[in-house]
């Protein structure tokens, strides 16, 4: 038997020496001919056989391969490699699980998230059957399904237990740190020179906001983990890995001249404060309300106001914050303008189901107006889409595609929130908090951008939506008549939430000091100990 056994591992090791030295000989012949993509085979073999094996955890070899995939073009085609087959191949074995082994938890479907993601492919399905050009609108839905489904509806399930979120997180991070620390030292090589900061994130990333808004999006969420307890992060490996990645994307945020990713930071940091005062919906619901009439009251008097700004984008942090309100002479805000422009032309042409997913870089060309365009302007829509995911499905995908987008984001916001208050494990509510607040970034950000469609924000965006899920479906939660009713007024809930700021802060401050006394006396107690010794002999 034993005789066996090693003659078959001796012929396992004799195909294996076979398979290297054919691959290595293929090799030499591939590079006289420049086919490099050869190089990358042994890496597909190993995402293939990892496929097969434990498919379910692909998702997170994905996390960490996201960041430094890049985009391979062909003549009418591209794909970013290697996470974009990895998900198709990912997608098309887990709908075959669920189809013929029906193992799937139905909790994962049956809940509002689930339900508004539902409407919005189904929705997307409709338009495209009344698309202006019904492939690439069809190519269009396929793509959003290979997204959604491996990182939203698989992982559901898999985040359930919360070490695996944790693993998630830390495994893009320290990828996207990577990236980061590569993007700064090019940077440095060119003096840190303004000019070249759209540039400086290629290949990994198309520009410096797509670049901006992926640190954003984990930058709430990694700094909970570099603070968090020791049940959430229970080894000093773990913090000593998030405080380097937390570090890694505040250098990142601000070396990447984002402005809409700078804002959506503050937006989130906004959400957290409303979060902890407590202020009820109904409030924030009457302030949108008051400044929305505002700004329509005074609309003409804001547009003079932005107009009179002439503050071009800037290496100065200032400054270039500042031009952010510079409708102008800013190319970039001007060009924003003028692809809104066009979108809402075309809404009010198709105002029902759009022109179709994916086709306004096609369309809007004929839509711009010669005095709304600018030197970057081109009708070849080579420089993107409407910019902005609330924009661009309503010329896309009609009205209700444009609502529908607002419901999904808005109703993740409430059952995160919700979540957070009514889960019995407050861990598991800081952490849905937390992610929460890191879906905002982007929610913020995609007033000013959309990057759904690319796998660089749509692995953590879904993902990040699925966690929202998970925690919401699985988690012990109280129901609302269980908690105690919160009588107290705002200004008493600012002085309450001030005062233990600084309680913390003195705490901390007592605890220092009671381990330097602490070590002092064993210092004291040592050398006495020592003295002691020494007198005896």
């Amino acid at each position: 038997m034993m005789n066996k056994t090693a003659k078959y591992k001796t012929k396992d090791k004799l195909i294996i020496a076979v398979l290297c030295l054919l691959f290595l000989t293929v090799g030499v012949f591939a590079m006289d001919y420049e086919i490099y993509i050869y190089a990358f085979i042994p890496v597909m073999v190993l995402c293939v056989l990892l496929i097969m094996l434990k498919f379910y955890y692909t998702v997170f070899v994905v996390a960490l391969l996201t960041p430094l995939s890049f985009l391979f073009r062909m003549e009418d085609f591209a794909i970013t490699v290697p996470t974009e087959p990895i998900l198709i191949v990912v997608m098309l074995l887990f709908l075959w699980e669920c189809f013929f082994n029906r193992s799937y938890d139905k909790k994962a479907l049956y809940n509002p998230i689930s339900a508004m993601i539902f409407i919005n492919l189904g929705w997307i399905l409709i338009a495209s059957l009344f698309s202006w050009d019904i492939v690439v609108s069809i190519k269009f839905l396929i793509s959003r399904l290979w997204f959604v489904i491996p990182c939203y509806f698989m992982m559901t399930p898999i985040f359930k237990d919360t070490k695996t979120i944790r693993w998630f997180v830390a495994l893009y991070g320290f990828a996207l740190s990577i990236v980061i620390i590569i993007c700064t030292i090019k940077f440095a090589y060119f003096n840190f020179a303004f000019d070249e900061s759209n540039k400086i994130s290629q290949p990994f990333y198309n520009d410096h906001t797509a670049y901006g808004a992926a640190i954003a999006l984990f930058l709430p969420i990694s700094l909970y983990y570099t603070f968090a307890s020791k049940r959430v992060c229970p080894t000093k490996e773990h913090r000593i890995l998030f405080s380097f990645i937390s570090i890694c994307l505040l250098i990142g945020l601000v070396l990447s001249y984002a402005r809409a990713s700078w804002l959506s930071v503050v937006a989130a940091l906004g959400v957290l404060i409303l979060v902890l005062l407590k202020i009820k919906m109904k409030t924030i619901l009457r302030t949108i309300v008051v400044l929305a009439l505002f700004v329509a009251v005074f609309f003409s008097s804001i547009v003079q106001i932005l107009e009179s700004n002439s503050q071009d984008s800037d290496g100065d942090f200032i400054k270039h914050l500042t031009s952010m309100s510079n409708i102008t002479t800013d190319a970039s805000n001007v060009e924003r303008l003028n692809r809104w422009s066009c979108a809402l032309r075309m809404f009010k042409e198709r105002p029902i189901t759009g022109w179709g997913p994916g086709t306004y870089q096609f369309i809007y060309g004929s839509y711009q107006i010669y005095a709304q365009r600018t030197p970057i302007s081109t009708n070849e829509g080579t420089l993107g889409n409407a910019h902005s995911e609330y924009i661009g499905p309503l010329c896309e995908q009609g009205l209700i595609g444009s609502l529908i987008v607002f419901a999904l984001f808005g109703t993740t916001i409430y059952i995160g929130i919700r979540t957070y208050r009514l889960a019995k494990n407050r861990d598991v509510a800081r952490l849905s908090l937390f992610i929460t607040l890191s879906l905002i970034t982007y929610y913020a950000h995609g007033f000013m951008n959309n990057f759904l469609d690319t796998d660089k924000l749509s692995v953590p965006f879904w993902a990040f939506t699925a966690m929202i899920t998970s925690m919401y479906v699985y988690s012990d939660k109280y129901s609302p008549k269980e908690l105690p009713k919160d009588n107290t007024t705002l200004r008493q809930r600012i002085y309450l939430r001030l005062s233990q700021i600084v309680h913390l802060g003195k705490k901390q401050k007592n605890n220092i000091n009671s381990e330097i006394i602490i070590n002092t006396d064993k210092i004291i107690l040592n050398n006495n100990s020592t003295n002691i010794i020494t007198n005896k002999q």
